[in-house]
């Protein structure tokens, strides 16, 4: 073949993947801010100044109408608003396409129906002097198919909490609609922070963050690592896929908001002056805080969510070694410590239960009961450490496989809570069986309360009976979107719930020992509560 027409096939074919490329590149941006008109009668909404506890909100109709709220200690500093004459609660039907692999998740959405033209009937203050509500239409472009909304703002009245806060209700009144928007000012050199582990940006102005547990993946977007991964195992990940999102943000204008809810959300950072949060349930609710400084702002959070307990002494007073491989690795790698004057206050035996031999390696038995095999002389094991003054930590996950080709297995524990419907369902009622290299695995149904009673057991029999002081409580984001739970919620509901309920489980064994403040778990997975 001649050169010049081996250069032209070359070139055309080039061209053809860069057009390929570029086809799916713009199938993947995702769809512009929702934004509609706002309409109102100005003889019925003049300008008005309500309040609702120590919070005032201001309605002025100048500039095609804008909502101002302000806090009484700061009254000079907006901590919300709108964007004048544009309306800033929208709703509509979306259908999305959620695919699960390895607890990964890809995400597709298609808007269908959006109502973002809003009109404003009433603003009317509660007779407790403590509310304030907003209520009218929303309709599709045209005034086609108009649907009621009201937008409640609440003062916190409560001793616990610190009264620099105000929640907000929206409800949207057609439970065919699945998608709600609400819209606020932002300024173009503001920052914003937040959102749970975020591993790529700390400023995430511009952005458009999905709030999702899921697995962080692989590669997260750099090439060809995250193609290879995509490839083999479907789990390359994105700049924003993590395991411990939260729907919470906080500015450098001190600024601060966050979700209560459980539903999938987007937070909507790409227009210079505006902060749009998208939420896949037809009522949408949280709180604005206030305060003079970040940590002000942060502890205000905190009252609401919770916080972590303080750790226990022990666990400060040196390193915590990990390490896998049976009681004579453990035993030489703490000879090896000891020459070097290292101290040592815990080992952290993750293989504790075995290990199987997969087509990606060496893995754990997801059975949790010690495998005598693997870690032989294990109380005498325990006794040598405790000479040291050296405590053992362990590893659990909500996950159970069947061991029944285990060798030594003394409880086959998936086969136990399979059987008493403990797990979670797929659509035929069978347990719903996860992926993880060569074998599956069910999760422990934690909207069953015979569920959490028995796995609670297991860990008090199993892992604190077997001399742990502490563990990993792993995973947590892998429930997959079309599951069916014990108590009939929807699972697209619970999937962000799911990882709290664990860590939550396992706070509730510390509780319950008598010596619990000596006990500790860490997790990896999480979302909003996680830390209380």
């Amino acid at each position: 073949m001649p050169t010049d027409v081996l250069v032209n096939i070359l070139a055309l074919a080039g061209l053809l993947v860069l057009a390929l490329i570029a086809r799916w590149a713009l199938g993947r941006t995702p769809p512009p801010q929702v934004s509609g008109l706002l309409t109102f009668d100005p003889a019925r909404l003049p300008q008005t100044s309500l309040t609702a506890g120590d919070f005032g909100i201001t309605w002025d109709p100048a500039r095609g109408g804008q909502l101002t709220i302000q806090h009484n200690a700061q009254p000079d500093k907006v901590i919300w608003s709108t964007l004048p004459g544009a309306g800033f609660v929208a709703t509509g039907l979306g259908s999305e396409q959620v695919t699960g692999a390895r607890g990964f998740f890809a995400i597709k959405d298609k808007q269908r129906v959006i109502l973002a033209d809003q009109s404003i009937e009433a603003i009317v203050a509660g007779s407790d002097g403590q509310s304030v509500t907003l209520s009218g239409d929303l309709a599709r472009k045209g005034g086609r198919e108009a649907v009621r909304y009201t937008l409640t703002f609440t003062a916190v009245a409560s001793t616990e909490e610190p009264a620099e806060a105000l929640d907000f209700a929206l409800q949207v009144y057609n439970d065919r609609l699945n998608r709600t928007f609400l819209t606020c000012a932002s300024e173009p050199d503001e920052r914003i922070f937040g959102f749970g582990m975020q591993f790529t940006h700390f400023d995430l102005k511009g952005k458009r963050v999905p709030i999702f547990v899921t697995e962080q993946g692989v590669g997260r977007g750099a090439q060809p690592i995250t193609l290879a991964a995509n490839l083999t195992a479907k789990a390359g990940g994105a700049w924003h896929t993590t395991y411990a999102p939260v729907p919470h943000y906080i500015t450098s204008k001190l600024r601060s908001l966050f979700l209560d809810t459980y539903e999938y959300a987007l937070f909507d950072l790409r227009r210079d002056n505006s902060i749009q949060i998208q939420l896949w349930s037809p009522r949408l609710s949280g709180r604005i805080l206030t305060g003079s400084s970040p940590a002000d702002l942060i502890a205000g959070y905190a009252a609401r969510t919770g916080r972590m307990r303080p750790l226990p002494d022990w666990l400060l007073e040196g390193a915590v070694v990990g390490m896998q491989g049976g009681t004579d690795k453990v035993r030489s790698a703490l000879a090896q410590l000891r020459e070097l004057d290292t101290p040592v206050t815990a080992i952290w035996l993750e293989d504790w239960v075995g290990q199987r031999l997969t087509s990606f390696g060496k893995q754990l038995w997801w059975n949790w009961e010690l495998d005598e095999e693997h870690y032989p002389e294990w109380e005498k094991l325990r006794a040598e450490l405790g000479e040291q003054g050296i405590r053992i930590m362990t590893y659990v996950n909500c996950h159970l496989a069947d061991v029944a080709e285990k060798p030594g297995h003394r409880r086959n524990l998936f086969q136990e809570a399979a059987a008493r419907g403990l797990l979670v369902r797929d659509q035929e009622g069978k347990p719903y069986l996860i992926q993880n290299s060569d074998f599956g695995g069910g999760m422990i149904d934690l909207t069953n309360p015979a569920a959490r009673k028995w796995i609670k057991d297991v860990i008090r029999e199993n892992v604190i009976g077997a001399g742990a002081s502490g563990w990993m409580a792993d995973y947590g984001e892998a429930l997959p979107y079309d599951a069916a739970l014990h108590s009939g919620e929807a699972a697209s509901s619970y999937h962000n719930r799911y990882p709290e309920e664990w860590a939550r489980l396992h706070r509730e064994v510390i509780e319950e020992e008598e010596d619990g403040d000596q006990f500790v778990f860490f997790s990896r997975s999480g979302y909003r509560e996680s830390p209380g």
